[in-house]
């Protein structure tokens, strides 16, 4: 009996230990960063809405406020002028704060609340890394900036910020999701 229990313990950990390796690994295939050098990122105004929250929050957060936004553009029939963006604004370990922002073709006179800004997000040197895949594993890019700039021997003068070309808002298929990471440079 004992050995029979044993035996099933043994057959359902080594198949538990096999569907967690299978999902990791596909979990790390979907992901894939690209160098994209330095570029010239066009100015562009938006509306947007400044959050602090922890890390672990934020996507879900961000989620939720970028919803909001839309409902904002569309309840005062605003022109969008391109795709989400976020402007990271300040970092810690834990806590991150942003702008999370829908680019607009101008920033008309609005009655906004205390944390919704409409404003001009300017023209200025970058450069880029592209991600495809989950959002959650977007550290590694910045990562690569992070290297990169040490490599060329550029200092940040503006602050981080990252383009949702394609996200959850548009597909469920994570494979296709594609985010560009950018560094402001002098």
């Amino acid at each position: 009996m004992i050995k029979q229990i044993l035996k099933n313990y043994i057959t359902i950990s080594l198949i538990s230990f096999s569907i967690i390796i299978v999902l990791v690994i596909r979990m790390n295939s979907y992901n894939s960063f690209r160098y994209d050098g330095k570029q010239l990122h066009e100015g562009r105004y938006y509306l947007g809405k400044i959050l602090s929250t922890s890390k672990k929050n934020f996507d879900k957060i961000k989620n939720i406020e970028f919803r909001n936004l839309e409902k904002f553009i569309a309840t005062n029939k605003l022109s969008k002028q391109g795709e989400r963006f976020i402007i990271y604004t300040s970092q810690t370990e834990t806590k991150v704060q942003t702008i999370i922002a829908i680019p607009l073709k101008n920033c008309p006179k609005l009655d906004l609340s205390p944390k919704l800004v409409c404003n001009y997000f300017p023209k200025q040197d970058v450069i880029a890394v592209s991600h495809k895949g989950y959002l959650s594993k977007r550290e590694e890019g910045w990562k690569i900036l992070d290297k990169k700039l040490i490599d060329i021997n550029k200092k940040i003068f503006n602050a981080p910020f990252e383009v949702l070309w394609l996200d959850s808002s548009q597909t469920k298929d994570s494979t296709k999701w594609l985010t560009s990471l950018y560094y402001p440079i002098r």
